[in-house]
């Protein structure tokens, strides 16, 4: 599922297909890890690209902000009224996190556009890290964070020690 306080909570599920049953585990639980598609109440949800204000492609790969429309949206921020300006330009709420669209229309959240690490130059999900240190057997917790770098401004760092020995 997929919500927000500003959404006064859930907006989106990931609803299982039929024909998902006979995939191997490991393909059924990415598609479990989608946020899928939207509850009745809400309007729209949509994964933009702010720069040309346009829908990403349907590829599962092409990254944008997640935007969103319905009756349960708040009105705006608490005696904020840029905040709410800023959150809600061109008429929509724009959640802050990074999203993808699969070609079957199910969305996923890849991170919060705030925690996306910039290495020289290259922008480097926290999310996405984490996922890979997960399919260490050795991993049992991972959090990525950016740490300062000298030669690339920033760089992924592990909050802690996270290897704990092979998984129950």
């Amino acid at each position: 599922m997929y919500g927000l306080t500003e959404t006064y909570g859930h907006i989106s599920q990931c609803l299982w297909q039929e024909s998902w049953d006979d995939l191997p585990a490991a393909a059924q639980a990415e598609k479990q890890a989608m946020q899928g598609v939207t509850f009745p109440m809400v309007e729209d949800i949509r994964v933009v690209d702010r720069a040309t204000g346009q829908d990403v492609p349907r590829d599962g790969l092409t990254q944008g902000e997640i935007a969103i429309r319905g009756n349960t949206v708040m009105k705006g921020y608490y005696k904020d009224a840029a905040a709410t300006a800023e959150a809600f330009a061109g008429g929509w709420f724009w959640s802050g996190d990074a999203g993808v669209v699969h070609p079957d229309g199910y969305l996923q959240i890849r991170d919060r556009l705030k925690d996306v690490i910039i290495s020289g130059g290259e922008n480097i999900s926290s999310v996405e890290v984490e996922a890979v240190l997960y399919r260490h057997p050795a991993v049992l917790v991972a959090a990525v964070v950016a740490r300062p770098h000298d030669k690339w401004g920033e760089s992924p760092a592990p909050l802690s020690n996270c290897a704990r020995g092979p998984r129950p």
